[in-house]
């Protein structure tokens, strides 16, 4: 697991790695100011190299090289001696009571295990830096680790490096401590589609991790937000006058979806009918540089649930059209306490999307095209607050002009009070193995370059399950060589279903470790894997779709939008992949299984917006658990009743305890005895379901105190 890094201008990275994690936090111990073997000396790099720091509390220090020196890596201080070693170019700094030989990440040659030190001194321009980088002749940048020990520690090891910095080089602290960073630029970004023919941003290993990037379609509902500010966002959006949108320096060809996809990226080795393991690490907002806030927002789309055919008909009887000025969308800040931790959604302001002339001279009367920036007068704050200074719009954005009579129409804080918030569910809104049938979308001038991002289908995609967070592993089969796998979509939060169209639609950044299981060796739970599963530390969910594989499906795919809008074809996929799973990986007999997925397993609805509508089964790992662990009934109507039942004595513990106390009766006829002596009242006057519990739960609060003294 990978603990610390830092980014440079030229791709610089520091890594320190942890061999393990002790169960209870230990308190750093304090540095000593004797010499422990470097003294004044230092390790200097000439080629690529990978640091190891393994059992220590570190904090690292960088600080600025002289000109024409070579750089260099020196131990200030440490609380106890350190071991150093070099093997293969990777530097191992560890406690002598870490055992690096069995520990299965501290192994210096693998190189999964270890992030790049010096991944080669070629001087590139750092298109990521956003204003927000440090040159300076020091930057601290504190590691807290606590080591892996063999036995009870007081504190833990610390440790103080120092390494030096390229003389004029840009220091910026970046998201993730990973062996490769993909940043969103117009070279790593695809607007809406996924192209097969795009080669791959990064090359990584199996067990290897990886920080991306991912914008928002939606940051041109509020440039002063979600824009402004960020080069790269910047970059993306940018669309001069008299521009087409298939010419912009981001194009957006024909009959694509609305998704900026980042990647593709090479999985090593990856070939069609493996399986590829995606576990998400990390999840974060973009923050804007100049605000320090992320913010994202919902638009209430024309192809949303609402404006359905069965549903399409507001309160008042008046139906939803598709005419301009009718969409709502709403601005929502991601809030956080003072310490980065997120608390939820809070709605900052809403409006309706206005009719609109583009950059390129084309009308937009409804929000189906992303690359559009709205062009907001004011900057429009809480309950109605506006700057009072008038938005000005740079070139690249000054290109949209509102034809409406009056401007946009806001709805708060006069009709929508928008006194609520949501709950923070952030998530990958996408995430795919590039389809080996991406080119059966493509047709004419309707559709081009690929698949359209919206529905999604067996390589996974715009799944939109708000599962598939922080913690979650996704596996999915690999169609293509390199697997070539894409993220995009991301959300701060989203309902089952995604009713409106969309979600709380954001730019975050991602931590991701893949690793790669070849076709002849696959783990069973995903031997015969052909769907998207996610995995989650407690459930299995299994995806599925009104159409499965659609792009073979369909003579033309891109009717999926007519033809996939059905649940009654979603649930068919989903119950048959979740008996076909079920059956395969615990061996049961289609009776037991159906059984079960009727008793309990959830079925609930995934999306009913992308084309290709889905449905989801979670499956509780529970089910399968052999101990007598309880059920968290936390959340159901059982919760009191459920907890009661469950923590009683197995029956099998309850004979034994009898018999090592040398009792001859049944269990039965000792609780009957247990009742008359505690209440004073006859057993056969008083034969009910209460007197039976009443004298089971005396039974066995008697044997739950004897198997105590037992074990004393």
């Amino acid at each position: 697991m990978l603990l610390g890094q830092a980014h440079f201008s030229f791709a610089l990275i520091l890594s320190i790695l942890l061999a393990g994690s002790s169960a209870h936090f230990v308190p750093p111990c304090d540095l000593s100011s004797d010499d422990y073997g470097l003294g004044e000396s230092s390790i200097e790099f000439s080629s690529a190299s990978k640091l190891s720091v393994l059992g220590f509390s570190a904090s690292v220090s960088y600080v600025t090289l002289p000109p024409g020196a070579s750089p260099y890596l020196r131990i200030v201080g440490a609380s106890e001696r350190p071991s150093i070693t070099t093997v293969n170019g990777v530097i191992t700094i560890q406690t002598d009571t870490c055992d690096a030989e069995s520990s299965p990440t501290s192994s210096p040659t693998d190189a999964s295990s270890a992030s790049r030190l010096f991944p080669g001194f070629i001087m590139t321009p750092f298109l990521g830096a956003r204003g927000s980088g440090v040159a300076s002749a020091l930057l601290m940048s504190s590691l807290f680790i606590t080591g892996a020990f063999g036995g009870e520690a007081t504190c833990t090891p610390t440790l103080e490096i120092e390494i030096s910095v390229p003389a004029g080089s840009e220091v910026t602290p970046t998201f993730g401590e990973t062996d490769y960073m993909l940043e969103a630029t117009l070279d790593t970004v695809t607007w809406g589609y996924y192209d097969i023919n795009k080669p791959s941003q990064v090359s990584m290993n199996s067990g290897e991790t990886i920080t991306v990037e991912v914008i928002t379609h939606h940051a041109g509902h509020d440039y002063e937000k979600m824009i402004r500010g960020d080069p790269n966002v910047e970059e993306i959006f940018y669309w001069a006058t008299n521009t087409s949108l298939s010419d912009k320096p981001e194009p957006k060809l024909p009959g694509t979806g609305v998704h900026l996809i980042t990647g593709p990226i090479e999985v090593i080795g990856a070939e069609p009918g493996d399986i590829v393991q995606i576990d998400i690490l990390e999840l974060d907002p973009r923050n804007n540089p100049l605000t320090g806030k992320c913010y994202g927002s919902n638009s209430q789309k024309f192809a949303g649930y609402q404006y359905n055919a069965l549903t399409g008909v507001k309160r008042d009887g008046t139906e939803y059209t598709r005419d301009g000025g009718t969409e709502a969308l709403t601005v929502f800040e991601f809030v956080e306490d003072d310490n980065g931790h997120m608390l939820y959604g809070k709605p900052v302001y809403m409006f309706r999307f206005p009719n609109m002339t583009a950059p390129d001279g084309s009308v937009r009367t409804f929000d189906n095209q992303p690359a559009v920036t709205i062009p907001h007068e004011f900057n429009h704050g809480y309950d109605g607050d506006v700057d009072a200074e008038t938005l000005i719009y740079p070139e690249g954005f000054d290109g949209t002009t509102v034809t409406d009579e009056g401007g946009i129409k806001y709805l708060s804080p006069g009709e929508a009070a928008l006194n609520w918030k949501v709950p923070l569910r952030p998530h990958l809104g996408t995430l795919a193995v590039m389809p080996s049938n991406t080119k059966n979308y493509v047709g004419g001038d309707d559709a081009q370059g690929g698949a359209n991002s919206i529905p999604p289908s067996r390589f996974g995609g715009n799944i939109d399950d708000w599962r598939i967070g922080k913690g979650g592993t996704m596996f999915l089969k690999v169609e293509v060589p390199g697997a070539q796998i894409v993220v995009g979509d991301t959300h701060a939060a989203q309902g089952d279903g995604e009713l409106a169209g969309t979600a709380l639609e954001t730019s975050m950044t991602t931590k991701l470790r893949v690793t790669l299981h070849k076709a002849g060796s696959l783990p069973t739970k995903v031997a015969t894997l052909d769907f998207p599963l996610l995995e989650t530390s407690t459930q299995f969910v299994v995806h599925g779709f009104a159409y499965s594989n659609y792009l073979d499906q369909l003579a033309d795919p891109s009717t999926i939008f007519q033809v996939g809008a059905t649940l009654d074809l979603a649930m068919a996929d989903c119950y048959i992949k979740t008996r076909n799973w079920l059956m395969d990986v615990y061996g049961l007999t289609e009776e037991e299984t159906i059984a079960m997925m009727s008793t309990a397993i959830d079925f609930g609805i995934t999306q009913v917006v992308d084309g290709n509508w889905g449905v989801h089964a979670d499956i509780d790992k529970w089910i399968f658990d052999e101990s007598d662990a309880a059920y968290d009934y936390s959340c159901t109507t059982s919760k009191t009743a459920g907890r009661r039942h469950r923590a009683l004595m197995h029956v099998d513990e309850r004979r034994r305890v009898l018999e090592e106390h040398m009792v001859t009766s049944s269990a039965d006829e000792y609780a009957n005895g247990l009742f008359e002596k505690v209440t004073g009242l006859c057993v056969d006057c008083n034969d009910n379901v209460v007197r039976r519990r009443l004298a089971d739960r005396l039974l066995d609060a008697k044997l739950k105190y004897a198997k105590k003294n037992m074990q004393n």
